[in-house]
């Protein structure tokens, strides 16, 4: 293991990833939301690199030049050879549903990096399932350390710093990453003022709060499908 490994060789969706899986390498109340979660990432992301344009809750392409990144060219693809103009959410239910698989290389990347590895684990014998612990647990000490230092100490937050909480948020990720921190009730009330995403002075607020609200919205429907 690459123990001189820095969170700055993570990439922003790497990070979401690790904070989305517990610490012995399960998704728990995380498994169904994340793939929204990230989905609305990808589009953050894509709009931060000026690729495409959020005009009222619709996404534009703006620039259909790749990225060279494996994730965010097959998205930027994917919206580019479909060309009718679509919402955020639909746009978010379209990656999930088309079976994208950016999970899947998400957590395939962070086993090349050695921060997880995959485990088979079977339930007498009948049901199998994969799960993901951590072995590189300094770099996964040192995003959630980030993350949560800039929240108590009420830094102005940059706009990655406040998808990844909208994604946090929407996908169940604060109280297993956070609940033995020091002020982690300080740190809660803080993120409730957050995720009304009113604050002006924050960068890129009222995009995130569109994705957010469209992630939200795009996993209510998923769960309203599961239990149909």
């Amino acid at each position: 293991m690459d123990s001189t490994l820095s969170i700055t060789g993570l990439s922003f969706l790497e990070k979401i990833i690790l904070l989305a899986l517990d610490d012995k390498g399960w998704f728990g109340n995380s498994e169904n939301s994340i793939k929204f979660g990230i989905a609305g990432a990808i589009l953050y992301e894509l709009y931060k690199q000026e690729r495409i344009e959020i005009k009222e809750g619709v996404v534009v392409i703006k620039n259909p030049t790749p990225l060279n990144d494996p994730f965010l060219d097959r998205v930027l693809e994917f919206i580019r050879s479909v060309k009718k103009s679509r919402s955020i959410r639909s746009w978010i239910q379209r990656m999930v549903y088309k079976k994208m698989m950016i999970r899947k290389s998400l957590i395939r990347s962070l086993i090349a990096k050695q921060i997880i590895r995959k485990e088979e684990y079977s339930f007498f014998f009948v049901m199998y399932q994969y799960k993901y612990p951590v072995i590189n647990s300094e770099i996964k000490k040192q995003v959630r350390e980030e993350i949560f230092n800039h929240i108590v100490s009420e830094d102005k937050l940059n706009g990655h710093e406040l998808m990844m909480i909208s994604v946090m948020d929407s996908c169940k990720m604060f109280r297993k990453n956070f609940r033995h921190f020091p002020n982690y009730p300080k740190f809660r009330r803080r993120i409730k003022e957050l995720i009304y995403f009113n604050d002006p002075g924050l960068e890129d607020v009222k995009i995130i709060g569109s994705i957010n609200n469209a992630i939200h919205r795009a996993i209510v429907a998923s769960n309203v499908s599961i239990h149909a």
